[in-house]
């Protein structure tokens, strides 16, 4: 799971599809980190080496939800709330994104995006 935190005109739509795909997946595994969950551990675990990567920034879910929402012209897939983040270590809490870091990664690999090369083209720019 990952959060690209790149401005979506800059993306191609396999990636800003894919990041909105993801956040969904964030959320429901953010709702998991409760103790009344069997698993929760390993959700709250999942996410703790995320924050660590730099790769999601929890306290932003809703709002990029939102921007790439406004982006795919409306798209009709509600997040709703984000869950509590009390569960988690305040490091996890309080990451952010490493944004320099999705940019190399998303110029990085060209095959990946639909049209190809399209995110390599306008993040060089």
């Amino acid at each position: 799971m990952r959060m690209w935190m790149v401005d979506p005109e800059l993306m191609c739509m396999q990636h800003v599809v894919g990041e909105h795909r993801e956040l969904h997946a964030l959320k429901g595994s953010l709702e998991r980190t409760k103790p009344k969950y069997n698993n929760h551990r390993k959700h709250r675990k999942n996410l703790i080496t995320l924050a660590k990567s730099g790769i999601i920034e929890l306290r932003s879910l809703k709002e990029r939800h939102e921007e790439l929402v406004e982006y795919m012209d409306n798209h009709d897939s509600p997040i709703g709330e984000t869950p509590t983040l009390e569960y988690l270590p305040k490091e996890v809490r309080k990451a952010e994104v490493n944004k320099e870091k999705s940019i190399q990664d998303l110029i990085n690999r060209p095959g990946a995006c639909r049209p190809e090369g399209r995110c390599r083209k306008n993040l060089k720019d």
